[in-house]
């Protein structure tokens, strides 16, 4: 059989399309380089379309995932793991006289070759995805990461430690307390924790992590070791070891486990003796979605993507602290950048860098302001400006002016639902005509906890239940109901709903609930709302004028979700408690 070639074989799988590659061949002409990374450069094919042609190129087995539960820890522990990261090479398990051996570089054949040396086996080469090769690399090495208790033993603090970004696996200090701290933010990112709290008590010092917005208690340590925990947390943070009478904040930046963390620090002292601390994680990797992966149902997600390509207006994301605006905010900014648009942000602090965008962080102390900030920015010819939030009328006033002007502005406003946002500027001190004239749409979101796909269970809802969701029951049960599509979602069976199960199960970590999706109110400002608006209407006959041209509430947002198996009608109902009209 003749030697197929790799765009050929794209082609074929319908994973690229003809014009993509004979334009990447027309630049590996002229330019050098392998065709797969070309074409993945170019959007045109996803790096795991290009794994899989090579796997038919080369003859080896393509895998979409690997159980990491099935992993040989023994076989591992023979291969340094700055090796497998490097050369995104890893054994797997023994099969018969050989070792299965995964990569996601085949073309790298010097490596495969070394791991053969270092097992003293033969070795089958599987292919299998980049990231599902480093989850599994992190996986394996991480069992051997988590440290138990604190025992006797010297503080050890490391004086060097504070700024070299060296994956955290990789450290291998003897200090029990470098141990301890460095286990604690590793099992917390393993663990999908927003939030360490490291907080002194009588007689020990309790942590607690933030999962999908609930506190666990994980681990204690004797109080003796409270002074050299938390001198570890304020060296790896650049903050003032003697100080321990006043607040401090500062940030950390490592790489754990493989994905690049951010991490800011806040103390404050505390009557119990000793000084409490809160270090939330910002992972850097994980904060860009697209906008359908965060909650969008279909409808919205059309609503939204006509929203962020209009060329001026104002779209405001309301919401508590902690709903997830800036993500969304984010989020939409990715989906809008490129090249031919400049996009400046003003935000408070920047909490992830974003490639392409000028990002600017709010300073107080040098009267670097939200309205300063913004200011500036209208000469600098932007087409786009993100505000972090808007807090006074001085802001207000230049975000409308700007939106009046020919630019996009998206921001944030501390309101409850979307409605409110109207009269919250109004508030402020803004005309009424103003909002009305530069407002294109309102999205007011909640973030809901989805359910763990392992063990979530079915059930038959009640009357009851269905009716609190707002849900007419006889269409429920009939299959009448109009139901949303969002992505990812798999219905339960007919006339059944799931639950979160009591106990959880170990992928969930015994909560039932794995990972945290949204709930939207997207309010579009149409002719009837800009009219009530300059009448300055309050905001529950503005929200009643929406709903009857079809805005769901965040109650019936969530009611979708719920339809859709995402959520549970409890956590519904828990989180949109004020919205139950």
């Amino acid at each position: 059989m003749a030697h197929q070639r790799i765009g050929e074989i794209l082609v074929t799988a319908g994973a690229a399309k003809p014009a993509a590659v004979e334009q990447a061949l027309a630049q590996q002409q002229s330019e050098g380089g392998l065709l797969g990374e070309i074409l993945h450069r170019a959007h045109a094919c996803t790096e795991d379309d290009v794994l899989r042609a090579l796997g038919v190129q080369l003859g080896m087995p393509f895998l979409a995932d690997f159980p990491v539960a099935e992993m040989d820890a023994d076989l591992a522990a023979k291969v340094p793991i700055s090796f497998a990261k490097q050369h995104r090479v890893m054994p797997l398990r023994r099969e018969g006289d050989t070792v299965l051996v995964a990569t996601a570089d085949p073309l790298d054949v010097g490596a495969i070759d070394d791991v053969r040396a270092l097992l003293g086996q033969d070795v089958a080469p599987v292919l299998l995805p980049n990231l599902k090769l480093m989850e599994a690399i992190n996986h394996v090495y991480g069992r051997k990461q988590d440290a138990g208790n604190l025992g006797d033993g010297e503080s050890g603090e490391d004086e060097g430690a504070a700024e070299e970004l060296v994956d955290i696996l990789d450290v291998n200090d003897e200090a029990p307390i470098i141990r301890w701290v460095n286990a604690l933010m590793f099992n917390a990112v393993k663990e999908r924790a927003s939030d360490i709290h490291i907080e002194p008590g009588e007689k020990e010092v309790m942590v607690r992590y933030r999962i999908d917005g609930v506190l666990y208690e994980t681990r204690r340590a004797p109080r003796q070791f409270i002074p050299s925990i938390i001198s570890r947390v304020k060296i790896m943070a650049g903050l003032n070891i003697a100080e321990k009478r006043l607040p401090q904040d500062g940030r950390i930046r490592r790489k754990i486990a493989g994905k690049d963390i951010d991490m800011r620090v806040a103390t404050a002292p505390t009557v119990k003796g000793g000084e409490r601390i809160t270090i939330r994680l910002l992972d850097r990797e994980s904060v860009l979605h697209d906008l359908a992966d965060i909650g969008f149902g279909d409808d919205h997600l059309t609503q939204m993507n006509e929203l962020i390509t209009r060329p001026h207006g104002i779209l405001l994301v309301t919401g508590p602290t902690g709903s997830g605006k800036t993500t969304t905010l984010y989020a939409c900014l990715a989906k809008i950048n490129s090249p031919d648009l400049n996009i400046l942000t003003i935000e408070d602090p920047v909490e992830y860098q974003l490639d392409g965008i000028s990002q600017v962080a709010v300073n107080d102390k040098i009267d670097l302001t939200f309205s300063s900030g913004l200011r500036s920015f209208l000469r600098h010819d932007p087409d786009v400006i993100m505000v972090g939030e808007i807090r006074d009328l001085e802001t207000a006033e230049i975000a409308i002016q700007a939106s009046l002007t020919g630019h996009l502005v998206l921001s944030t406003i501390h309101t409850n639902d979307a409605a409110g946002a109207i009269t919250r500027l109004v508030d402020l001190g803004v005309q009424p005509f103003l909002v009305a004239s530069s407002l294109m749409a309102l999205l007011a979101q909640r973030l809901v906890r989805r359910l763990c796909r392992e063990c979530r269970e079915a059930y038959r809802p009640s009357e009851f239940d269905l009716s609190s969701l707002g849900l007419d029951p006889d269409d429920f049960f009939a299959g009448r109901l109009r139901r949303v599509r969002f992505k990812g979602a798999s219905d339960p069976p007919p006339g059944m709903l799931y639950r979160a199960r009591e106990g959880g199960c170990p992928a969930c970590l015994a909560a039932g609930y794995k990972g945290r999706t949204a709930i939207y109110e997207l309010l579009m400002i149409d002719d009837r709302i800009r009219q009530l608006t300059i009448k300055n209407t309050d905001a529950g006959t503005i929200k009643k004028a929406a709903t009857q041209v079809g805005m769901r509430t965040l109650r019936e947002d969530g009611a979708q979700k719920v339809l859709a198996g995402m959520t549970s009608a409890a956590e519904v109902l828990m989180i949109t408690t004020g919205d139950s009209e």
